[in-house]
């Protein structure tokens, strides 16, 4: 076990400032980082919000990138620290085997992952994942976001400036995970793994500004209880493990990631106003953030100051989604399948879908979560159930006795969460009043769903 103190690359690399946080308290900065902080491109995340239109359901969801951005910094650092606390000498060693790390290799690995974390949402379009299927001809916020810091005019040159040549390179590739060095795999863990900074921010962050508990557990409790252990075979040479002392800390993140999702991700009014805006931004056809130079021209403010006028002034199917948001007129939910559906699930209630649509052709039935990319991701832990491994972690448990275990082999509670889940809605355009008939709706679709039964 070595014990290492942050290092820092130049004078201007130390902690001189600091904001504050409401999860984290104080974040503390340098200079260097302060020129990357106050960048444009990094700027226009604080009219960002991190949930879109959730605000309209958790009137306290108004919090942005910009500052979710600023606690994953925080979160990976620690952990950062952490490793290297316990572990500082093997870390050193293997950073070193790659030849953009031999000078300062702690140092460096220390910067870099903290810009990693900085910058992982930088690309993110308007209203953040809610549009992010149509805009940029669905590419996403993580592939738009490493071009932003590859491409010399936007971030590149400054941060190939500030921290030297090839930086960026080597940001970008922490952020992807595909062409990192594998020396450096922890790296890309640390900032989207299985318990990474990411996850444990927006989990705590979301929680608290929606006014919720489902997102909260002990972090930092989880992060005192990681270690290193070494890969075998293709596995990256350095691999996040974790003590026995923290598997309870392990079961409470993926218990709030499941919790967040079902009742606030996956809310029912959430996933008609994500409807809405993936509708509105479909209807403005030439004007639609189509490239990424449009993309990073916007931000929520500028868009729903188009989506306002629109309700006011627009025509056609541009008037008619704005319309839904501004006036927060939504479809009511007139059927749902439960958090657990499986394919037969989809095509029965594609089937209930296609009954009510004739039966009740003058109003509008929308079903949203049929597609495959709606289907959401929970954990990725092997456990003894799984007819096969691929695709699938095995992160490791060290105990004090014994041979490190798979925590999905571990935890009981894990061996019962689902891998993930997928919850299937059909909603109408009813007149809000008319409850008699949304109770009439309600029990077609029901009738309909066991005729199929």
């Amino acid at each position: 076990m070595s014990f290492m103190q942050p290092a820092f690359l130049s004078e201007n690399d130390h902690p001189s400032c600091r904001i504050r946080c409401p999860i984290h308290g104080f974040i503390r900065y340098s200079e260097n980082e302060r020129q990357v902080i106050d960048h444009p491109l990094f700027r226009r995340l604080r009219y960002v919000k991190q949930l879109a239109l959730t605000e309209l359901i958790y009137p306290g969801a108004t919090h942005t990138r910009f500052e979710h951005s600023l606690g994953v910094m925080y979160i990976a650092t620690r952990v950062f620290d952490t490793l290297a606390s316990k572990n500082g000498d093997l870390m050193e060693a293997t950073f070193k085997e790659v030849a953009e790390f031999k000078k300062k290799p702690m140092a460096r690995a220390r910067q870099l992952l903290r810009l990693a974390a900085l910058l992982h949402d930088i690309g993110h379009a308007s209203f953040s994942h809610a549009a992010e299927k149509v805009v940029n001809k669905g590419v996403g916020h993580e592939d738009l976001g490493v071009l932003i810091i590859r491409k010399p005019s936007l971030l590149g040159d400054l941060l190939d400036k500030l921290y030297g040549e090839g930086s960026s390179e080597i940001v970008a590739q922490i952020i992807e995970g595909k062409t990192l060095a594998p020396q450096l795999g922890i790296m890309h863990d640390v900032i989207s793994g299985e318990m990474d900074a990411d996850r444990t921010d927006y989990l705590l962050r979301d929680s608290y500004h929606c006014g919720v508990d489902y997102g909260r557990f002990d972090y930092r409790r989880m992060i005192e209880c990681l270690e290193l252990a070494k890969g075998k075979g293709n596995m990256p040479l350095l691999e996040i493990a974790i003590n026995g002392d923290g598997i309870h800390t392990f079961e409470a993140l993926i218990l709030a990631r499941y919790q967040m999702n079902t009742q606030v991700y996956y809310h029912r009014l959430r996933r008609i106003y994500d409807r809405y805006l993936i509708e509105y931004h479909r209807a403005l056809g030439k004007e639609m953030p189509d490239t990424p130079e449009k993309v990073i021209r916007n931000n929520d403010v500028t868009m729903m100051a188009q989506i306002l006028r629109d309700a006011q002034h627009g025509q056609g199917d541009r008037k008619k989604w704005a319309s839904r948001i501004a006036d927060r007129n939504h479809h009511v939910l007139v059927f749902e399948t439960g958090v657990n559906a499986e394919i037969l699930d989809i095509q029965r209630t594609k089937d209930v879908h296609k009954a009510l649509a004739e039966r009740y052709s003058q109003y509008e039935i929308l079903i949203d979560g049929d597609g495959e990319e709606d289907e959401v991701g929970i954990h990725k832990q092997l456990r003894r159930t799984d007819e096969s491994p691929i695709g699938l972690h095995a992160l490791k448990v060290i105990k004090r006795a014994g041979s490190p275990q798979p925590i999905g082999y571990e935890s009981q509670i894990i061996s019962k969460i689902p891998h993930r889940f997928r919850c299937v809605r059909l909603y109408a355009d009813l007149p809000r009043s008319d409850d008699k008939l949304r109770k009439q709706v309600v029990k077609a679709a029901s009738d309909e769903w066991l005729k199929r039964g």
